[in-house]
């Protein structure tokens, strides 16, 4: 699977948007309160992004393999205000950063499994109470299984 000429040309927009906000990240990397806004108000990016085939992993759990794809969501295994953080702590790293290597980063951090809405409301219950989790480290603890998953993480 691969992204569009329209989709590649969002990832590429938002690489630059990003390298532009990279700035911002820095001034605000050492206050708490302000880095948790700057992350929160910067992910929908990743969702607009993200809402295509190509970041979807195909992975589903073991619990929705039995239901209609109704009952059916797609979950960020790492939720998109902490893929954000990873994002640009690798930007960081790399400010010059290709278009390709930005795409695979975003997968890495930014795709989503199949979980049931049951299993999804489980979950977002859980981060609530455990606010440093990633949801793939949740899973486990709400009786979630994915199979493949930690061979993606």
């Amino acid at each position: 699977m691969k992204l569009n000429q329209n989709q590649l040309f969002k990832a590429q927009e938002t690489l630059e948007d990003f390298k532009v906000l990279l700035t911002r990240y820095h001034q605000v990397k050492d206050d708490k309160t302000k880095l948790k806004s700057f992350f929160v108000r910067n992910r929908n990016p990743l969702f607009d992004l993200t809402n295509c085939k190509f970041y979807k992993t195909g992975l589903i759990s073991e619990g929705a393999k039995k239901l209609d794809k109704t009952e059916l969501v797609d979950d960020h295994y790492i939720q998109r205000s902490k893929g954000i953080k990873f994002v640009f702590d690798e930007l960081e790293k790399d400010p010059n950063m290709s278009l390709g290597v930005f795409i695979s980063i975003v997968k890495k951090y930014s795709s989503t499994v199949k979980l049931s809405k049951e299993e999804h409301s489980k979950v977002t219950s859980f981060t609530k109470k455990n606010p440093t989790s990633l949801n793939y480290e949740i899973y486990s603890e709400c009786g979630i299984q994915v199979e493949g998953l930690s061979e993606i993480i």
